[in-house]
This record gives C-alpha cells, sequence and structure tokens, in this order.
C-alpha cells in the first residue's frame, strides 16, 4: 500500500507520496506478486501562485508467472477513487490527484513498472494550508 502524505503549510507548498506496495491476485494457474517495495515520490514545492501540472513517480518489480504475462493494475484510495485524494489532517478538505502506471521493461524475468502521481494546479492553487494523506492501494491482476 502506498501511503500519500501531502504539506501545504502557509505558503510553501509540498506535497510527498510515500509508502510500500501492497496486494495482488493470481488465477488459472498464472501469478504476479510486487518484489520490490515503493520509495518516497515527491512532487517538491507546489506554488499556488504558478499553479501548473505537477508530476512525480516511483519504480517498482513485479513478477509473474508465466514471465511474459502482463498484470492489470487498479489504484484505489482510502479517501475516495473518483478521484482519488488526500484528505486534509484537519480539516474537511481534500486535494486530488490521479496515479497511472507503465512498463519500463524488463531485468531477468522480472518486470519494471513505473508510478506515476499527478496533482493538477487548478485542484492546489486555492488548497488551504496544511498536512494531506491518503492510503493508495495497487492490486495486480494476471
Amino acid at each position: 500500500m502506498n501511503k500519500i502524505v501531502g504539506s501545504l503549510p502557509g505558503t510553501c507548498r509540498s506535497l510527498v507520496l510515500a509508502g510500500l506496495l501492497g496486494t495482488c491476485a493470481g488465477a488459472q494457474g498464472q501469478a504476479c506478486v510486487f518484489t520490490s517495495g515503493i520509495g518516497t515520490i515527491g512532487f517538491g514545492s507546489l506554488d499556488p501562485s504558478s499553479a501548473t501540472i505537477r508530476t512525480a513517480f516511483a519504480d517498482v518489480r513485479v513478477q509473474c508467472v508465466p514471465a511474459s504475462f502482463t498484470p492489470s493494475w487498479q489504484f484505489t484510495g482510502a479517501n475516495g477513487n473518483a478521484p482519488l485524494q488526500m484528505k486534509h489532517a484537519v480539516q474537511n478538505a481534500f486535494l486530488p490527484y490521479s496515479a497511472s502506471v507503465s512498463f519500463t521493461g524488463n531485468v531477468g524475468t522480472a518486470q519494471n513498472w513505473r508510478i506515476t502521481a499527478t496533482v493538477l494546479g487548478q485542484d492546489y492553487q486555492n488548497a488551504l494550508g496544511g498536512t494531506y494523506s491518503d492510503l493508495l492501494t495497487a492490486t495486480i491482476t494476471p
């Protein structure tokens, strides 16, 4: 699971996505498992005066049987899925984001994937300052 943590204190606004990646499922003799965790994804400073689309990423490794099989991915968040959103630590305020995945190549029989998180400038332009978080679960299905 990915724990998404964001901080928007005053006018110095930053957002960090951090955590570990977690669940998998198998079907008809096919199986895929995560063989590496996810590190930290940092968006850097989110400046509302020049709100632009911000992306950040982390790489993860998956092992599938058979090795040539390509898993399908699904992301769900603890604070909602349409859209995914981080919740303010104290207030009832949310900061939407999206998550996507792309194949980046093989290392031996393992598959490398890049998880990309995106925050739209219009979504943080008027965001309430403070800390935001979400718990993002990635499910792979062979």
